[in-house]
């Protein structure tokens, strides 16, 4: 049986930032108040260093290194 989350925010990371990435940015604002974003991850080094500014969160290059650090 898994556990009901209940008394805080799930913690969401987007994997690749490219085009359809918009919406799920837009959607985790939507939801705000039910989901933080956490961390971006592209292997791309202009997009990620843009997505890292504009959300404020830590970018990773690598799947690996991302979940080491934020899982």
């Amino acid at each position: 049986m898994n556990p009901i989350i209940q008394n805080r925010k799930i913690r969401i990371a987007v994997v690749g930032c490219g085009r359809i990435a918009k919406n799920h940015f837009a959607s985790i604002e939507a939801h705000s108040d039910q989901l933080e974003l956490v961390a971006v991850c592209d292997n791309n080094p202009s997009i990620l260093e843009a997505h890292k500014e504009q959300y404020q969160v830590p970018g990773y290059q690598r799947l690996e290194d991302m979940l080491k650090v934020e899982a």
